[in-house]
């Protein structure tokens, strides 16, 4: 998949309203390549919306008819953040993990 259907995955996970005003782009846009600047915009996005983002992608792992136990759910993540690639650091991948391991506690 192209990074501009992860960029509008990733901005309807973290909020569209915000992730249009932080990136400086018009509602509806979707740009096959962010610059530079736009993608530390969008570091930044997510840094100040992780919880949200956390949120939003256990609520995609509690929906997959794919994930049956902690360990399919841990899979789907995965397979998530690897969908997302650059467009995440790593440092932000990690707390993601992070709090789904939190999430994901309270299913045993």
């Amino acid at each position: 998949m192209s990074r501009r259907i992860a960029s509008l995955q990733l901005a309807r996970l973290l909020g569209k309203e915000e992730f249009y005003r932080y990136l400086s782009l018009d509602e509806g846009s979707e740009p096959d390549e962010l610059s530079a600047e736009q993608m530390a915009r969008l570091r930044l996005l997510a840094d100040e919306r992780l919880e949200k983002l956390v949120r939003g992608l256990a609520a995609e792992v509690v929906a997959s008819d794919d994930v049956t136990d902690v360990v399919s759910g841990v899979a789907y993540l995965e397979d998530r953040l690897s969908f997302f690639g650059e467009l995440l650091t790593a440092s932000q991948k990690e707390k993601v993990r992070d709090g789904f391991r939190s999430f994901s506690s309270r299913w045993r």
